[in-house]
């Protein structure tokens, strides 16, 4: 049998839900390991992140513990910073 109970609140969406696919991104503004560099990005829920440095790497490679939370690592090693204009 189904339930036809429409008023049940939808599940609070949660940071883990958040799509991060970047959508857009603006012109280049250099080059690091033969890859464009962004000056800009902008993810499917249209957060906007500014180019902010190179990640530094450890002996097992990239490090995430060098990321603030208001910044995002993408390759090959650009760290992003959330625009503060969002």
């Amino acid at each position: 049998m189904v339930d036809g109970n429409t008023n049940a609140p939808d599940p609070e969406p949660n940071e883990d839900e958040n799509d991060n696919t970047i959508v857009e991104h603006g012109p280049s503004i250099g080059e690091y390991r033969r890859e464009p560099i962004p000056e800009y990005i902008v993810d499917a829920n249209g957060v906007r992140f500014d180019f902010n440095r190179i990640a530094l790497e450890g002996g097992g490679g990239l490090e995430p513990s060098q990321l603030a939370r208001n910044e995002c690592l993408i390759s090959p090693g650009l760290i992003y910073r959330r625009s503060p204009e969002d």
